[in-house]
């Protein structure tokens, strides 16, 4: 009992980490080792058995296909050699290019065969007669042709089928080509030598599917391969002997690397040889111990299996120590900040519950700093927006009470009439209004009277200058909306908008409701602003920029006036075209009287 306990508390002192690797190596590194060491010095034996056979298999494929298309092609040379037809045309003395013509159209039956043999490319002819035309099958044997090798072992052959590579005159391609002497089928005299050609597209066609690099030898001498052949390896001559299966030679250097070499006869005479063969490199037959690997896993699963029972193990004991330190964690969620008995040991787990413990006390801490903190914060906001809506109130631009007493002034002096008490009267119902204007709303109406009387009071400073009209889209009797919001715009059209025209001004306020919002649009046909200017206001309207310097209640204290009272979502939107006019919407929340006087 001594003993466990001082294993189980030598266990709780080790890291994580040492603890993985300790049983990582007893369950599963040595199973595994000891297993797929005795697994791959069988698999590589099995593995080098499976494939040379094959690639023995493919080759004898590939063999097979090439000899399927020697066969139907001498085949073809033996119905060509005999036709009657055929050595009429040879034999006949002709007198003009007329006559050859005619006996030419007994001989279109030779495009028949090459319809029906997809293999073959072309043949011809190669006759001595003097008096014959060329055409695509006869041909007039030159001096050149006559002294080349291959035409000289035709008829050496005496109609023996003959295969060699050489060049066609009309194509000029090198082809693998069917050569024999034709004989006169009644005195057996020589009459022509036939070529059946073979292009090298249609022999690499075999080669090409083929994984690894497979070539032909043609009497001798290397003529076709599966990849392509520098000629510094092409002149290579064959002196081995080889039986009608495979020979495989499984060590020859071949292109510069070790490789299995696999050769197969193919066609053999008394004149012709051909010899497929297929080159291995022994690196790429080791890629396939690729195999190994899938075995391999299976052989880990084995091993998993032997390691699952010692991790089950480890896993009872892992589960209590997290299990622990869970339900800790899950009573600090739940604001429970006090912590059980400290886990024994000093691994990471009991390390972390240390730490858990003193970030609950932080926590507990933090949390009455950041309330006493956040109620003196909203005390203090709450003062500073009190004194921001005061100042902003405060803001009035004495600039229109000049102006208008100075509009009053000269009328008084110009003609005394019944507009100068007018004018004195509107005046004295706006300074009452602003005057009394508290930072609460008020009723939508009277503030639409207040401005009705500064219109009319522009009106009567402009005269026919500027005229203007307040238009309601909907019924609003009854709403309220915060004072001083609607007249810094309407002032702002007159001094920076239709201050500067001399006839034709107007100014427009649509006044409507949209759902559970209420719009205010003021329109003027003014000066307007570049683009320049109207991204640079926009931008302000967005960082909720308050004027510091102004003689006015600007726009963007109306704009800072309506998101501190309303809400960041409400506020101004602006348009404006250079020398067309401006429109500023006022966008805020649709409010009763009612409401607002039960707000109050």
């Amino acid at each position: 009992m001594v003993y466990t306990d001082y294993m189980a508390l030598s266990f709780n002192n080790l890291k994580i980490r040492t603890k993985l690797m300790v049983l990582y190596v007893i369950a599963f590194l040595v199973p595994i080792a000891i297993i797929t060491v005795i697994m791959s010095f069988w698999l590589n034996y099995r593995l080098g058995e499976w494939q040379r056979r094959v690639s023995r298999a493919s080759i004898l494929q590939t063999a097979s296909l090439y000899q399927t298309m020697l066969r139907s092609t001498e085949a073809m040379s033996d119905s060509l050699f005999v036709n009657k037809t055929v050595q009429d045309t040879l034999l006949r003395h002709y007198t003009s290019a007329q006559e050859v013509y005619e006996q030419y159209a007994n001989t279109q039956f030779l495009d028949d065969f090459l319809r029906t043999n997809a293999d073959v490319a072309s043949f011809r002819y190669y006759t001595e007669n003097p008096t014959i035309l060329d055409n695509a099958y006869f041909i007039k044997a030159t001096d050149d042709i006559k002294n080349s090798l291959w035409y000289r072992q035709a008829i050496e052959s005496h109609g023996n089928i003959l295969w060699t590579m050489k060049v066609d005159n009309i194509s000029h391609k090198k082809m693998l080509s069917l050569v024999r002497a034709v004989h006169s089928r009644s005195d057996n005299s020589f009459i022509a030598v036939l070529s059946i050609n073979i292009a090298a597209e249609t022999v690499l066609r075999l080669l090409h599917n083929l994984e690894y690099e497979t070539l032909i030898a043609v009497n001798g001498k290397l003529e076709f391969s599966s990849h392509d052949l520098p000629d510094s390896r092409r002149p290579l001559f064959l002196s081995q002997t080889f039986s009608d299966d495979v020979t495989t030679v499984n060590d020859i250097d071949w292109n510069g690397e070790r490789s299995a070499a696999l050769f197969c006869r193919l066609y053999e005479d008394r004149a012709s040889t051909m010899v497929l063969m297929q080159f291995i490199p022994r690196q790429v037959m080791r890629m396939t111990t690729l195999q190994t690997v899938i075995i391999c896993l299976l052989i880990m699963a084995s091993g998993a299996a032997i390691s699952a029972l010692l991790l089950v193990l480890f896993s009872h004991y892992f589960e209590r120590r997290v299990s622990y330190i869970d339900n800790e964690i899950k009573k600090i969620v739940q604001n429970d900040f006090e912590t059980g008995p400290r886990l024994t040991g000093s691994d990471e787990f009991a390390q972390m519950f240390d730490q858990l413990t003193k970030t609950s006390s932080n926590i507990k801490t933090l949390i009455d700093e950041v309330y006493r903190h956040k109620i003196s914060q909203e005390q203090l906001l709450s003062r500073q927006n009190d004194i921001r809506f005061k100042m902003l109130a405060s803001q009035i631009n004495p600039h229109f009470l000049f102006n208008t007493l100075e509009t009053i002034r000269m009328q008084a002096i110009a003609d005394s009439n019944k507009d100068v008490a007018y004018t004195i009267k509107l005046l004295a119902k706006i300074l009452r209004h602003n005057l009394d204007v508290a930072e609460h709303p008020v009723s939508l109406m009277e503030e639409i009277d207040v401005i009705s009387n500064y219109l009319e009071i522009q009106h009567l400073r402009f005269a026919s200058r500027v005229s203007y009209a307040i238009m309601f889209l909907s019924p609003v009797k009854d709403v309220a909306i915060l004072p001083l919001l609607i007249q810094p715009l309407v002032e702002n059209s007159f001094s920076h908008g239709l201050e500067s025209r001399t006839k034709d001004g107007f100014i427009y306020i649509l006044v409507d409701t949209e759902g559970d919002e209420l719009t205010i649009s003021v329109k003027d046909n003014g000066c307007g602003m570049t683009q320049q200017q109207l991204q640079s206001l926009t931008q302000k309207l967005e960082m909720n920029t308050v004027e510091t310097v102004s003689t006015s209640i600007g726009m963007l204290n109306v704009n800072q006036r309506i998101k501190l009272f309303y809400g960041k979502q409400y506020g101004l939107h602006i348009e404006s075209q250079l020398d067309k006019g401006t429109t500023v919407t006022i966008r805020v929340p649709l409010m009763r009287l009612q409401e607002a006087t039960e707000n109050d």
